[in-house]
């Protein structure tokens, strides 16, 4: 998509559902009107409902759950650390549009960029993370924790564990963390965490650490990648768009993970890993993937203070697993 179609299309959702001039349009992009007009045709060509009234312009009509850009910066603007907020509808992946806008915007602050689908989204292992339009809310927020390499799995917990409150408080929803980073709504993946550090090994500290979140909020359409078919869940599975929900979510979780982020040394987001762990006293297979390596299975016993998940093995050996995949046996 086109930069000018971007823009157009972006300014169209943060007034969805009421009308903007196409002289308004033009004058606020720097677009000419006849501009304005071969941009709309080519939106309804990819199937954007955009409706055009005379004296009144245009509208996008669209479920009232659409990101703005607006409203998430004046609900972060307390925020000592409140980053730059950048919204797209469509990247490669946010975790790379935000290190490429660190670089672009020449900037030492915080960066958050939201997009509302990936062609290039990633989870852990160089998987596939699928994020397709309209569906779900994907988030990368780029920091600059004072947190040393070797701790830097707690960026991720402080993540899983503010998505978790997040969606408490929004939907009053329950959802658990499958250490270290995915989260479930009953038995059915509903987001994953990338953390990404970024700097010299020679020093204690990363420059600066990205943290990418994909959230399945509605239901996909069309056919599903083999690999997630019967693993993928959702927050709505009705399928009805909630008013103003990527939003608050949104909000939320930058504000509990803020929160966590300043007390990382006093480790107060712990407690609430622990508590929304759904792998503690789970019998687990340890994935491995050397050719030499076999499967391990071992007890789960809890979540040590360097966020290890400490396990007991069959033999009475205990072990506390960092850069591991586990899942659960079942009987």
């Amino acid at each position: 998509m086109s930069e000018s179609k971007e823009k157009v299309l972006r300014l169209l959702k943060e007034n969805a559902n009421s009308y903007l001039s196409g002289q308004d349009i033009a004058d606020r992009l720097y677009i000419t009107r006849a501009g304005i007009w071969k941009i709309i045709k080519s939106l309804r060509e990819e199937g954007y409902d955009i409706d055009s009234v005379t004296n009144r312009g245009y509208r996008l009509n669209t479920s009232l759950d659409c990101v703005n850009a607006s409203f998430i910066g004046s609900h972060l603007s307390g925020l000592k650390e409140a980053p730059k907020c950048f919204v797209f509808d469509e990247v490669t992946s946010t975790n790379d549009v935000a290190k490429n806008l660190l670089s672009k915007e020449n900037a030492d602050g915080d960066i958050l960029v939201i997009a509302d689908s990936q062609t290039e989204g990633r989870g852990r292992k160089g998987r596939v993370f699928f994020s397709p339009k309209d569906t779900g809310l994907y988030i990368s927020l780029l920091t600059h924790p004072e947190i040393p390499f070797s701790k830097a799995t707690a960026i991720t917990c402080i993540a899983a564990e503010s998505l978790v409150l997040a969606v408490k408080d929004v939907l009053d929803i329950d959802v658990t963390i499958k250490w270290v980073n995915d989260i479930f709504y009953g038995d059915k993946k509903v987001a994953g965490i990338l953390t990404e550090t970024f700097g010299s090994l020679e020093e204690e500290y990363p420059e600066y650490v990205i943290t990418g979140i994909g959230i399945n909020i509605y239901p996909f359409s069309g056919k599903l990648p083999s690999e997630i078919k019967n693993k993928a869940g959702y927050l709505i599975s009705d399928g009805k768009p909630v008013d103003n929900l990527k939003n608050l979510l949104c909000v939320k979780f930058i504000e509990y993970f803020y929160h966590y982020l300043k007390e990382a040394d006093d480790k107060t987001f712990l407690e609430g890993y622990r508590k929304h762990s759904n792998l503690i006293g789970k019998y687990v297979k340890i994935n491995s993937y050397g050719r030499s390596s076999k499967n391990e299975y071992a007890l789960v016993t809890g979540i040590d203070d360097e966020c290890r998940l400490t396990v007991l093995y069959d033999d009475s050996k205990e072990a506390a697993l960092v850069g591991k995949e586990v899942s659960v046996v079942k009987y």
